[in-house]
């Protein structure tokens, strides 16, 4: 779009967001948000971020009920609010799924960390935009799930594909599909070495590319090398 409206190409830095390593870790404990929202022994999938429709909050309110037939032991921890919230809570009440599924409401951000230590699992199941445009973002909470060393159940959606590879970093899914999207739950769910495997996988590719000094390294770089001034 900017090549179209005349932005010569060497101006142009595709740069994705980040995260802050040193707050988002695996050696943080989530002890505490299992206990508040009493949630010992349970298997939690956790959704973070506010409930627009592009986040498959649609999604996600579909997959609970057959997600804990397969697996009893699965909870869902969803963190957030938004314009979706009603529609959420009359999906999980109406398909009798009350009991596995937990919605917090926004949080302050700084307990980020604590809420995604007390998950298993973290999931991002965003869809295609509704208007039929392409889909293009870069959804902060996705590094940050990555440096949690947390499996990730994603969709191969544009950008988050073009970061998360599949089965090596995420277990990626087919975009609005709830059926392909349960399976990559109970996928990472029912392999304790790939879960393992996938959340060191990611932690790693985020430290090697994503943290947000590598974001402003990125743009100096950039910046450095314009052939022609702004």
């Amino acid at each position: 779009e900017l090549i179209a409206e005349g932005v010569p190409p060497d101006h142009i830095i595709v740069n994705q967001n980040g995260v802050d390593e040193k707050k988002f870790h695996p050696n943080i404990s989530g002890t505490r948000i299992r206990k508040q929202h009493n949630l010992e022994n349970k298997v939690i999938i956790g959704f973070l971020g506010s409930f627009g429709p592009w986040h498959g909050i649609d999604v996600l309110a579909r997959a609970i009920k057959p997600a804990v037939q397969k697996n009893p032991k699965l909870h869902f921890l969803i963190i957030g609010d938004g314009a979706l919230r009603g529609y959420l809570e009359k999906k999980i009440h109406d398909d009798g799924v009350s009991k596995y599924a937990t919605i917090t409401g926004s949080i302050p951000h700084e307990q980020s960390p604590t809420y995604l230590a007390a998950c298993d699992v973290l999931v991002s199941p965003h869809v295609p935009n509704a208007d039929g445009t392409r889909f293009f973002g870069s959804p902060t909470k996705l590094f940050e799930y990555m440096a949690m060393a947390k499996p990730i159940v994603a969709s191969n959606l544009e950008q988050i594909g073009d970061v998360l590879e599949h089965k090596k970093t995420a277990w990626l899914v087919t975009p609005g599909s709830v059926e392909d999207f349960v399976n990559g739950i109970l996928a990472v769910t029912h392999d304790t070495e790939l879960a393992n495997r996938l959340g060191a996988a990611a932690r790693e590719k985020v430290l090697s590319a994503y943290t947000w000094d590598h974001n402003a390294k990125r743009v100096l770089m950039a910046h450095a090398t314009m052939t022609q001034p702004l």
